[in-house]
C-alpha cells in the first residue's frame, strides 16, 4: 500500500502526537510523620535519601520524628539533628522534640524551633515510652498551649490522652489512628467540642491483618495492622480525619526478616499513588486529599507557606508499585505489586525543579528548616489557640475537579493542564507595610485608610504557588510622576485570623499602574496567586461580590476595545463593584474637553480610573492629575501593562513555568504595545526572545536595548519556519492597520506570517500559541481546535488577572 501511494503519508503531528493524559497541578504536600533515622541509624535512612524519597512522592515538607539515636529530647540533640539536616535535606523540613521522663521543664524554650512535641504513650520503636500518667500531665501542662502536642496513643490510651488534654485545657493531635474504637472516640470528642485532631496512615487504609499472610515478619508495624472492620471504619469516618501521614519508618530488609523484626514501613514514595488511586475509584475526593496533605497540616502545625512550590500529577498513569522503590534506603515496601493509578510527574520547590520524571534534581542541603527561616508567631489569644482545620464531607465522593474520562476530540486529543482547580479553603493573609516601585506611583491625593480587609475572600482559596514570605524587599518610600512627589504607600490593615502569620507586601495599594517597568517578581507572584484564587471561586460559584461592594470604577476608552474594556468591566462587577463609562462619542470630548479635565472629573466620581488612549504618554499625563489610582489599558504604541500580566499568567498556567522558555514574537512589533510591555516584563525571567517581523516593523531599539541590558538573549528571524521548531511560546500579533499612514503600506505588511495546521507540524508537541487579539489573518481558524491554541484561554485569564489587580490596588487583598 505504501508503494502504491509513493511512501508514508504526512502525519498530522499537531493532532495526534500530544499526550491525552490529564495533568493536575497541586500544592506541595506535607507529611507530618516521618522517621529520618539520622543520626544513629543511617544504614536505614539518612536526610539525603529520606528527602529524595519525599520529593519522589510529591512531598515538599516533612516533619521529622525525634526517636533517633540520640533522641531529640534536649538542645544538644536538637542542634546535632539540625546540623545534619542542613547538610543533607533536599526538601524543606521541621523537627519534633521528644518528651522524656525528666525534660518537661526544659522543652518550652525549644518550642519555637520545632514542629511539635511528640509523646510516646504506647510501646513502639523507641526508648521514649512514657508509662507514668503524672509525667504525661507535666508535659501537657508545661508545653505551650498554642503549639501542637502529638501522641502515639492506641486503644484505651487514646481515651486517657483525651482526658489528660481536657484536664490541661489544651489541644491534642493523635498520630496514626488505626482502630474503629479510636476513630469513634475521636468523633465523639469532636462532637463535644474537645480540641482534638488526628492523622491516618495509608497502610491502615489499604492493608489489614490478612496481609500478614504474605508479608510475614515484614508486616510488623505500630500500630499493628488491624482487621477489615477497623479499616472500613477509617474510610467511613474520613470526615473527621484531619491529615494523612506516611509514618515513614524504614528498616532494612535484613532487619525485617530477622528474629526480632523492628516495627515500621517505608511509605514516602507510595502514599500519594495509593491515595490518588482512591480518588480514581471515587473513595476519596481530590479536595479531601489536598486538605489532609496540605492545608490541615499547615494549620495544625503552624507551618509557613512554601513560595513558588507545587507538584504536577499524571492522573491517568497506571503502574505497579515495584518491590524496591528507588530512593529510600529501605529498598522494600509492603505495597509491592499493587496496581495504582496516578503518578508524580514533576515537583517544583521554591521555584526550582526538584523532581521530574523519576529523577531527583535538588542536591543535599537545598532543603530549609522552616522553623529557622520562618519563626513561629507569638502565642495567639485563647479564643484562637485551637487551629481550625478543613472538615471533609460526611460521605466521600468522587473527585470534584473537572477530570472527565479520557475522551479524544475529533482531532484525537484531549490534553488539559488542570491548574489545581480544586476548591479548598485557605488562610487569610496578614499583610505587612507595602512599598512603592518607580512606575507604580501613588495618586497625588491619598486614598483614605478606610480599606476594610475581606477575610471571606480567602475562604475558598486553593493554594499559594509563589507567595513571597520574606517581607524583606526594600524600596524608596516615595516616587515622582512629572516632578510631583507622591505619597508613600500605606500599610494594609491586618486580617484577624487566629492562624500563624503569613505576610505579603505587594506594593500595589493605591498605586497607578502605568508601565511594567519597576514591577518585581514578588508582585507578579502575588497577582497570579490571587488570580488563581478568583478563578477557582468563580468556577465553583463562590460569592465574591463583597470584596469591592460599594466601589466604583471609571472606564475612559479613547480607542475601541473588546477584551480589555469588557474584561475590566466583568472583573469589577464580579467582585461586587459598579462601573461608569465615559463614551468619547457622547461626552464633552466632542466639545474639546482636555484629557486632564476629563480625568479629574471621572476620578471625582470613582475609586479607580482605567484609561486607553491613542497617544503614548497620555495615561501618564492623566495619572499626574488624578486623585485616584489610574491603570493604563493601552496608550498608543507605548505600553499595555495589564496585557503583559495576563500573557505571563497564561504562560504559567499552560506550561507551568516561564523560566527556561524560548518565546517567539511575530508580527508588527514596532507598533505593538502588547509586545513592548511583555518583552520588558519577561526580563524578570530566564528566557530567550525571538522576533519575526515584516520589513520595517521590528521591535524598537529601546526595547531590545533594555532586554539586552538585563542579560536576555535575543534573535531576529525573517522566517517563521526557521524560528518555530524549538519555540515554547509563539506570540502572534496582528498588523495594526490604524498605525499606518496609507492603505498601501498596510497591505504590504500583511500576509507574511500565518499560523496554519500545516505550519504547526514543524512546532514542538508541547508548546502554546498566544495572541492578544483581535486577529485578522495571522492565525487560521482551522488551527483553533489544536490544543496548543491557547489564545482564547489566555483572554479568559485576563479577567482573573484584572480582578486580582483591581482588588489589590483598592486595598482589598
Amino acid at each position: 500500500a505504501l508503494r502504491l501511494i509513493g511512501g508514508a503519508p504526512d502525519l498530522k503531528t499537531h493532532v495526534d502526537c500530544v499526550t491525552s493524559r490529564r495533568i493536575v497541578k497541586l500544592p506541595g504536600l506535607i507529611d507530618v510523620h516521618v522517621h529520618v533515622r539520622e543520626p544513629g541509624a543511617t544504614h536505614k535512612e539518612d536526610w539525603a535519601s529520606c528527602t529524595a524519597a519525599a520529593l519522589a512522592g510529591g512531598i515538599t515538607l516533612i516533619c521529622a520524628m525525634p526517636n533517633t539515636q540520640p533522641p531529640v529530647t534536649d538542645l544538644d540533640a536538637l542542634t546535632l539533628s539540625k546540623e545534619l539536616a542542613a547538610l543533607g535535606a533536599r526538601c524543606d523540613y521541621a523537627m519534633y522534640v521528644g518528651a522524656s521522663t525528666d525534660n518537661h521543664s526544659s522543652l518550652a524554650q525549644l518550642a519555637p524551633r520545632v514542629a511539635a512535641l511528640k509523646m510516646y504513650l504506647n510501646e513502639t520503636f523507641t526508648k521514649l515510652t512514657l508509662d507514668d500518667t503524672t509525667t504525661w500531665l507535666k508535659h501537657f501542662e508545661s508545653w505551650p498551649a498554642h503549639l501542637p502536642l502529638c501522641v502515639h496513643a492506641e486503644g484505651r490510651t487514646t481515651a486517657a490522652a483525651l482526658m489528660m488534654a481536657q484536664l490541661a485545657g489544651r489541644p491534642l493531635h493523635v498520630c496514626h489512628v488505626a482502630r474503629k474504637e479510636e476513630i469513634l472516640l475521636i468523633r465523639a470528642a469532636k462532637a463535644k467540642g474537645i480540641p482534638v485532631t488526628c492523622e491516618v496512615c495509608p497502610h491502615h487504609l489499604f492493608l489489614t491483618s490478612e496481609d500478614l499472610n504474605h508479608l510475614g515478619p515484614k508486616g510488623e508495624v505500630r500500630p499493628m495492622l488491624v482487621n477489615d472492620e477497623d479499616r472500613q471504619a477509617l474510610w467511613e469516618n474520613l470526615d473527621i480525619i484531619d491529615c494523612f501521614a506516611s509514618d515513614h519508618a524504614p528498616h532494612t530488609l535484613e532487619e525485617k526478616m530477622g528474629a526480632k523484626p523492628p516495627p515500621g514501613f517505608p511509605g514516602l514514595e507510595t502514599m500519594l499513588p495509593l491515595l490518588l488511586t482512591a480518588v480514581t475509584q471515587g473513595r476519596l475526593s481530590m479536595e479531601d486529599l489536598i486538605n489532609k496533605l496540605h492545608h490541615n497540616p499547615r494549620k495544625i502545625f503552624h507551618l509557613p507557606r512554601q513560595p513558588r512550590t507545587y507538584i504536577e500529577i499524571d492522573l491517568d498513569a497506571q503502574w505497579t508499585i515495584p518491590s524496591k522503590p528507588p530512593f529510600s534506603k529501605a529498598q522494600w515496601t509492603p505495597f509491592a505489586g499493587m496496581k495504582v493509578t496516578g503518578r508524580v510527574q514533576r515537583v517544583v520547590l521554591r521555584g526550582e525543579v526538584a523532581y521530574v520524571d523519576g529523577q531527583v534534581l535538588l542536591p543535599p542541603g537545598f532543603g530549609e528548616d522552616v522553623r529557622e527561616t520562618q519563626p513561629l508567631t507569638p502565642a495567639p489569644s485563647a479564643a484562637s489557640s485551637i487551629p481550625p482545620v478543613f472538615p471533609s464531607p460526611r460521605h466521600t465522593h468522587p473527585t470534584s475537579i473537572p477530570v472527565p474520562p479520557n475522551q479524544h476530540s475529533s482531532q484525537g486529543y484531549s490534553h488539559k493542564l488542570i491548574n489545581g482547580e480544586i476548591t479548598t479553603p485557605a488562610e487569610p493573609v496578614i499583610p505587612t507595610p507595602t512599598m512603592t516601585t518607580p512606575l507604580l506611583g501613588s495618586p497625588s491625593r491619598k486614598p483614605g485608610l478606610n480599606h476594610e480587609q475581606s477575610a471571606e475572600l480567602y475562604g475558598e482559596m486553593l493554594m499559594e504557588l509563589g507567595v513571597s514570605e520574606s517581607g524583606e524587599r526594600k524600596s524608596k518610600s516615595t516616587s515622582r510622576v512629572k516632578g510631583r512627589e507622591l505619597s508613600p504607600v500605606r500599610p494594609l490593615p491586618v486580617i484577624p485570623s487566629g492562624l500563624p502569620g503569613i505576610t505579603t507586601s505587594h506594593g500595589l495599594q493605591g498605586q497607578h499602574l502605568l508601565s511594567v517597568q519597576g514591577t518585581n517578581k514578588d508582585q507578579l507572584h502575588n497577582i497570579f496567586n490571587l488570580a488563581q484564587t478568583f478563578r477557582v471561586c468563580i468556577n465553583k460559584e463562590r460569592p465574591l461580590e463583597h470584596i469591592l461592594k460599594g466601589k466604583l470604577m471609571a472606564l475612559m476608552f479613547y480607542e475601541v476595545s473588546t477584551r480589555t474594556h469588557c474584561s475590566f468591566q466583568a472583573a469589577f462587577q464580579r467582585l461586587g463593584g459598579r462601573v461608569i463609562t465615559m463614551d468619547t462619542n457622547t461626552s464633552s470630548v466632542k466639545k474639546g474637553e482636555s484629557l486632564e479635565d476629563s480625568v479629574m472629573m471621572m476620578a471625582g466620581y470613582a475609586d479607580v480610573v482605567v484609561i486607553r488612549h491613542p497617544e503614548p504618554g497620555a495615561v501618564a499625563r492623566a495619572a499626574a492629575v488624578s486623585p485616584r489610582p489610574v491603570i493604563n489599558a493601552g496608550d498608543g504604541v507605548g505600553e499595555h501593562p495589564t496585557q503583559a500580566l495576563l500573557d505571563i499568567f497564561a504562560i504559567r498556567e499552560e506550561i507551568g513555568t516561564v523560566n527556561g522558555l524560548i518565546i517567539t514574537m511575530v508580527g508588527d512589533l514596532k507598533h505593538g504595545r502588547t509586545v513592548h510591555s511583555l518583552a520588558r516584563l519577561l526580563t524578570l525571567y530566564n528566557v530567550q526572545l525571538r522576533y519575526v517581523t515584516p520589513p520595517g516593523l521590528g521591535m524598537p531599539d529601546y526595547i531590545t536595548q533594555y532586554a539586552a541590558s538585563q542579560g536576555i538573549h535575543q534573535e531576529e528571524f525573517s522566517s517563521l519556519e526557521a524560528a518555530l521548531p524549538d519555540t515554547d511560546v509563539l506570540y502572534m500579533t496582528r498588523i495594526q492597520k490604524e498605525r499606518f499612514a496609507t492603505l498601501e503600506e498596510y497591505e504590504r505588511a500583511c500576509g507574511h506570517f500565518i499560523v496554519t495546521p500545516h505550519l504547526m507540524t514543524h512546532a514542538k508537541r508541547k508548546m502554546i500559541v498566544l495572541h492578544p487579539l483581535p486577529r485578522n489573518q495571522e492565525i487560521s481558524p482551522e488551527f483553533d481546535t489544536d490544543p496548543r491554541a491557547a489564545y482564547f484561554r489566555q483572554a479568559e485569564g485576563g479577567m482573573y488577572v484584572r480582578m486580582a489587580l483591581l482588588a489589590m490596588v483598592l486595598g482589598k487583598c
